[in-house]
């Protein structure tokens, strides 16, 4: 065993971003909750979720890129069971809860049957194509993909030595290609496209590649992705997102978004940004992220409802302000008690299967 764990530098920090941003974007989002008001809708970085999968496809890869050079082996085994233990108890654990308020509000049971049995099983993202997800738990989708993912890249990457960058390049660019040709043949109102598009294998696979080359220390790859001036001009354009981002055409949009994700990872890892995500505060916030992302629509839900009781009558521009600095400090505080009470137990057992030890994964 490695006597001291791995650190990539802030990377925590663009998961506390990430974990905010799709906070902040689902707040006044009628699918999680009705707040009796028009949403003041902040025109901030909106591509929470694909960061997240750029980041979890760079730490995973780079992860097993360590694991293989250490034993010359990737413990599949031992690979799952560390997914299992990170994300089954919190994740199952909220399925409960859900399913306890939706029945309690009178949620019929025709709902709960037809439809849980996707969520049970990491796939979350079939009903959520059709936008007929179940209220509360409808953003296990993106879960779902990661799951489905990890079915198959840990073997990979076992198994490929001298050509895992191609490998990861053609199953990227087969998936992007399969996607735009889904578009064209079938338009993007098809269930083809919006499957392809949701599951976004090509974005971990893009993260992926960079952990490959970062861990080569590739000077072309190196150069580029943390160029300081693009560092600032990825950082402003990331930061206005919301403003630009409908401007993008929709068929490429997630994937600017994965680059602009590699920029900043890329940055971060190689200290060269100009924006230093390496400190307490986001650190923390980074390492309850996955809690922040599981818990925030039944506070967003159970809030929204108890707050059209209230009947404010303040301005409504000051009651939107209100409510995204309550909404992110209640979804802060509640994964900080998830994450003491209900994830660092199994945190601590996953520790022991671990081939290699990341602290950007584990919580001393």
């Amino acid at each position: 065993m490695n006597k001291a764990p791995i650190h990539l530098s802030g990377l925590n920090g663009l998961r506390a971003i990430a974990a905010i941003s799709v906070v902040i974007g689902h707040v006044f989002q009628d699918t999680f909750g009705n707040w009796g008001i028009s949403g003041l809708h902040l025109p901030i970085f909106k591509g929470g979720v694909t960061l997240f999968f750029v980041i979890s496809g760079f730490l995973i890869t780079y992860l097993l890129l360590q694991e293989k050079k250490k034993i010359n082996d990737v413990k599949i085994g031992a690979f799952y069971m560390r997914r299992i233990l990170r994300i089954w108890p919190i994740y199952y654990l909220y399925i409960l809860v859900c399913i306890a308020v939706l029945a309690f509000m009178g949620l019929s049971d025709t709902i709960l049957t037809e439809k849980l049995w996707w969520y049970l099983f990491f796939a979350a993202n079939i009903p959520f194509l059709s936008a007929t997800g179940i209220p509360m738990i409808v953003h296990f989708w993106s879960i779902g993909v990661e799951e489905q993912f990890y079915l198959f890249w840990p073997w990979l990457a076992k198994f490929s030595k001298r050509y895992l960058i191609p490998i990861i390049c053609f199953v990227g660019i087969v998936w992007f290609s399969m996607k735009l040709g889904s578009w064209v043949a079938f338009t993007n109102k098809s269930l083809i496209y919006k499957f392809f598009n949701v599951t976004k294998f090509h974005c971990m696979m893009l993260g992926a590649l960079g952990a490959v080359l970062y861990d080569k220390k590739n000077k072309y790859y190196i150069r580029i992705f943390s160029n300081k001036i693009g560092q600032i001009i990825v950082w402003l354009l990331f930061l206005l997102s919301g403003v630009w981002g409908d401007y993008v055409p929709a068929i490429i949009r997630e994937e600017v978004i994965a680059v602009m994700s590699l920029f900043l990872i890329t940055g971060q890892v190689c200290s060269s940004s100009f924006i230093n995500l390496e400190n307490k505060a986001c650190d923390y916030v980074g390492k309850i992220s996955y809690g922040i992302y599981v818990i925030h629509p039944l506070l967003i839900f159970v809030s929204s409802y108890a707050y059209r009781m209230l009947e404010i009558t303040l301005p409504t521009w000051l009651q939107a302000i209100g409510i995204y600095i309550y909404v992110i400090l209640a979804t802060i505080l509640v994964a900080n008690l998830s994450y003491h009470y209900v994830e660092k137990p199994f945190l601590k057992l996953k520790n022991r299967f671990a081939i290699v030890k990341s602290q950007n994964s584990i919580k001393k």
